[in-house]
């Protein structure tokens, strides 16, 4: 009896252990980059296309429900140096459509209008993290200082340049290092309130990315 709820307890462990490792598929490896992007709204630089051929590049799959999104298209890009992490958003939207009247740093254009949001922690699991938001007119909210920016509107998309000096967190990485971030982003001229409005990166298990343990795995790569 003992030896048979022991096996019992082993398949239990296992089957969490799978439960969990299946729960953190979502991730991003962001490369090493010799050259810095330049913050000019053209994603043409060395270290997007590193990112896109070494596992820094991801898309927003989800809605804010945790249900697989589709009809809205977003890009993400992710490299670093020893300074910096950078990060790029393509964000495929009629420029028609754009809701995009906050042009001021600090303005809460999360509520109505276009913008897309990185949540980091330089641990994972996290416990925490700190929050930037931007939008097609490259703005900087929540936290407005210490980082760089600049977007760019296209006529079928917009793009969000990104630059996150390591001392916003007073930790610098090394390769194999692994924090936490997501991906988010808002699209304002969608009809209705609530989920189909939102977008991540991260499959969420409930209706919010405001919660460290939604965050999902960056590992810092050569």
């Amino acid at each position: 009896m003992k030896k048979s709820l022991l096996s019992v307890a082993i398949v239990t462990v296992l089957l969490l252990a799978v439960a969990v490792f299946a729960s953190a598929q979502d991730y991003v490896s962001a490369p090493f980059t010799k050259t810095a992007p330049d913050l000019d709204g053209v994603l043409n630089d060395e270290a997007w296309t590193l990112a896109a051929e070494k596992g820094g590049k991801v898309t927003l799959s989800y809605n804010l429900n945790g249900k697989r999104a589709s009809g809205v298209e977003t890009e993400v890009y992710v490299a670093w140096d020893y300074d910096y992490l950078y990060i790029a958003y393509k964000a495929y939207q009629d420029e028609s459509t754009l809701i995009n009247t906050i042009a001021n740093d600090g303005g809460a254009v999360w509520i109505d209008e276009d913008d897309i949001e990185i949540f980091i922690d330089t641990m994972f699991p996290a416990s925490t993290f700190k929050q930037f938001v931007s939008n097609p007119n490259g703005i900087r909210s929540v936290i407005a200082a210490g980082w760089d920016v600049w977007a760019e509107i296209y006529k079928d998309h917009w793009v969000v340049e990104i630059a996150i000096p390591f001392d916003q967190f007073n930790v610098w990485p090394d390769v194999g290092d692994e924090w936490a971030i997501n991906f988010a982003r808002h699209v304002g001229y969608l009809t209705g309130a609530g989920d189909g409005e939102w977008f991540t990166f991260s499959p969420l298990v409930g209706s919010t990315f405001l919660d460290p343990s939604t965050l999902c795995l960056l590992e810092f790569v050569r």
